[in-house]
């Protein structure tokens, strides 16, 4: 047998060497093949989750118009007193969900109870009403608009809540030129912020609440905007004032002494809610219109509110049309008329056509039937209105109207309208409260009596305090169910998974052409959903899942 020669042993061991390069070669290119389709992978997964994504979000804003429609349709009929025409378009003009005009939905609702009259109170016969009786001339929680509403599209659940802001206290009130009257709102304020969250740990003493006070004010003040306190894209109140407008209640959260948690409402264990500030103040009940061509309080052009004035003592801003404006849409007394030319007058156009002439607002009046705890008390001194006073005012609200019960058990019900209310509102309808319809009635309530008051405290009642409301903040809460048998175990807990918080606030007037809602703030995100906070949180019963046809 040969041998294999030097040569031949140089060849063997040079080919088992290209063999192990190859191997090599071969286990890069399957490595990067591995890595191409990995990437291509997760590419087309992100694309996909993100596409997914954007589509989530345009069902969820397209859902929400729809509920938004008949919320807003509600609030227009609860002045109106007219029955509500379902999920039609509630209003026209700048400010709406781009596109929401013509949508809709099969169905709709009527009015609640004790709305049967008109908002002129005028009874179905065609004569006047006493305003004492006639619930359409006052707004409460007993209306359309106050109830929760709940709508599912697919696997979405869309929720209503409607805030009252004539039921909180104006901040604008701590500017008006008078200074006796400034001191008495700077109080108030005082006592409302200092009596917000009283049952609870974080309770803010009287040092506290002028500390933030103060600290706002400041805030507001021109001469103090430097590099510390920059200058903000807000309204001023007029070229020689030294304070300027809140552009948005939120612009509390750029002060030192205010946190979030401080802001927002807080659910706490034991089924308890936190009041914040965003509960007890408002910027938005002094609505004004400013001439054309002046800068509104929406830098997008959307129909807003403007102060065009100094505030007077009463906390008002701005004029209303005076009868000599007819229908030009002038607004002002006689010196602001003056200074404005008849070709920058205010004109409303389209759907907003004839809105500036229609009722003067309510203005910074509270409406006691809406307003929390924490502002009835905060308008008065406990010495002039006592805590008990107080608890009697909140109690009466709590009552059970007994007649309201007696005529909605006996009412007749189509079965479809019925089951339409019941998969909006829930199968278990709240029994009917007491309201007030008037300032008079409040000498009825049972441990409130008058008698024992002074003459200047039952005045600063009349003066102070109101049954109206005309400017409300509406939220559209939208919830992606992951789980569609998902059920809440306790009070105010949100179903797991994707959701869109929207806000608007809008101004009802009622015109000779009709109701119309004009928008003081768009529609916009925010961060938390909201709920009413019972006078009486730690005397509710157990908690039960609410139940929908």
């Amino acid at each position: 047998m040969r041998l294999p020669t030097a040569r031949a042993r140089q060849g063997a061991k040079t080919r088992s060497g290209e063999r192990g390069v190859i191997l090599i070669l071969t286990m890069f290119v399957l490595f990067l093949v591995i890595a191409l389709i990995t990437q291509l992978s997760l590419g087309a997964e992100v694309a996909h989750q993100a596409t997914s994504n954007r589509a989530n979000h345009l069902r969820m804003t397209l859902a929400c118009r729809s509920t938004a429609e008949e919320i807003l349709t509600l609030i227009k009929d609860d002045a109106s007193g007219e029955p509500s025409s379902g999920f039609s378009s509630a209003l026209s003009g700048p400010g709406a969900f781009p596109g929401m005009e013509g949508m809709g939905a099969a169905g709709g609702l009527g009015q609640d109870q004790g709305q049967d009259v008109g908002a002129e109170g005028e009874e179905g016969d065609g004569e006047e009403g006493e305003g004492e009786e006639d619930a359409s001339n006052s707004d409460s929680f007993e209306d359309g608009w106050a109830r929760p509403m709940r709508v599912v599209v697919d696997d979405i659940e869309i929720t209503t809540f409607v805030s009252d802001e004539n039921g909180k206290f104006n901040l604008h009130l701590l500017l008006v030129e008078d200074e006796l009257a400034a001191e008495e709102n700077f109080e108030r304020a005082v006592r409302i912020l200092g009596a917000m969250r009283n049952d609870f740990d974080d309770d803010l003493g009287e040092s506290d609440a002028r500390i933030i006070l103060d600290e706002l004010l400041r805030w507001m003040q021109v001469d103090s905007r430097n590099e510390e306190l920059p200058l903000m894209p807000r309204h001023s109140l007029d070229e020689d004032s030294k304070y300027t407008m809140l552009s948005a209640l939120e612009e509390m959260m750029l002060l030192e002494s205010v946190s979030q948690e401080l802001f927002y409402d807080q659910v706490r264990p034991n089924e308890l809610i936190a009041p914040g500030l965003e509960s007890i103040f408002t910027i938005w009940t002094v609505p004004a219109f400013e001439a054309a061509g002046v800068n509104t309080l929406d830098s997008d052009g959307a129909a807003g509110s403007a102060a065009d004035g100094s505030l007077s003592a009463d906390g008002s801003a701005g004029q209303e049309p005076t009868e000599d404006a007819g229908d030009t849409g002038d607004t002002g007394d006689a010196d602001a008329s003056d200074s404005l030319n008849s070709d920058r007058d205010v004109q409303g156009e389209g759907g907003m056509e004839g809105a500036l002439d229609g009722d003067p607002p309510i203005g910074t009046l509270i409406n006691i039937n809406t307003a929390p705890r924490a502002v009835i008390e905060g308008m008065f001194p406990s010495v002039e209105l006592t805590p008990v006073k107080v608890t009697a005012l909140l109690e009466y609200r709590n009552e059970v109207d007994e007649d309201a019960l007696e005529e909605r058990d006996n009412a007749e019900e189509e079965p479809e309208d019925k089951e339409l209310r019941e998969s909006i509102y829930g199968e278990y309808e709240p029994e009917p409260r007491q309201f007030f319809r008037s300032l008079e009635q409040v000498t009825e309530v049972e441990g409130f009596d008058t008698e024992d008051l002074e003459e200047e405290t039952q005045a600063e009642i009349q003066a102070l305090l109101g049954v109206q409301s005309d400017i409300f903040s509406v939220y559209v809460i939208a919830n992606r169910k992951l789980d569609p048998e998902w059920e809440p175990s306790r009070r105010y807990q949100e179903a797991p998974g994707k959701a869109m918080r929207l806000k608007a606030v809008v101004w009802r007037r009622t015109t000779q052409d009709g109701v119309k809602l004009i928008y003081l703030e768009p529609w916009h995100e925010v961060p938390y959903s909201r709920w009413r906070i019972p006078d009486f949180q730690r005397d509710q019963p157990p908690f039960e899942p609410p139940s929908y046809r």
